[in-house]
């Protein structure tokens, strides 16, 4: 049995959001690499006209840990769609408690150039909607390993300035605003979001299916 097990959450249902989230699952385990595990198929109606999609799910410790943190370690291979995170009022929340103007969101990107001198990354895209002052960022080499995390100083469009940096070089690594918690004790569970944004004419039912890698690491006690 791992430390961490992940789950779905009670309620799936994209089209009806106060009957999609809701509690864990645990007759739902998640499974790492298993097509469609955790979010469905864009339906061909979704993916001609776009629209957002949103899939609950559960991190679930059964050993008591702590300093864990949860990102995208690899966002969409899709041109035409995007994944963020985030995490869950209540393990109980359902799609239509969400107040989706206001989600606090987390998400990856790929640097395009890095500043060391002046502590400064630019991103391939604007990552103001997910990349806050305070936030910790996390780098990732091309296996998706984890490199380094450093904190944000200030954002400005596709510009991240960190209050302090190490000598790694994160020149044109994926990159990724991640979700910090103190701890998990055994039995304990918490909630998480993905948030699914398809543009409009985007391929149904790819092959090879679009893909992201969430990334989670931690400490035992």
């Amino acid at each position: 049995m791992a430390d961490l097990e992940f789950y779905k959450s009670l309620k799936i249902d994209e089209f009806d959001p106060s009957n999609n989230g809701d509690d864990i699952d645990t007759d739902a385990p998640i499974e790492s690499g298993v097509l469609n595990n955790l979010l469905l198929p864009v339906r061909p109606y979704t993916a001609e006209i776009g629209g957002e999609r949103y899939f609950k799910f559960f991190v679930k410790a059964t050993v008591d840990v702590l300093t864990l943190g949860l990102d995208i370690a690899s966002f969409t291979t899709s041109p035409t769609e995007e994944v963020y995170l985030f995490e869950a009022g209540s393990n109980t929340e359902l799609e239509s408690d969400l107040d989706k103007d206001n989600l606090r969101l987390y998400g990856g990107f790929l640097v395009t150039n890095y500043d060391k001198d002046n502590k400064k990354v630019t991103a391939d895209r604007d990552v103001s909607e997910f990349v806050k002052a305070g936030d910790k960022v996390t780098f990732y080499k091309e296996d998706n390993t984890k490199l380094v995390t450093w904190e944000v100083e200030s954002v400005n469009g596709s510009e991240i300035t960190f209050k302090t940096v190490s000598e790694d070089d994160v020149s044109n690594l994926k990159a990724s605003s991640t979700i910090f918690w103190d701890a998990l004790n055994k039995d304990e569970y918490k909630g998480f979001w993905v948030k699914e944004v398809v543009q409009p004419f985007t391929e149904a039912m790819e092959d090879p299916a679009n893909e992201f890698v969430l990334n989670i690491w931690y400490d035992l006690k």
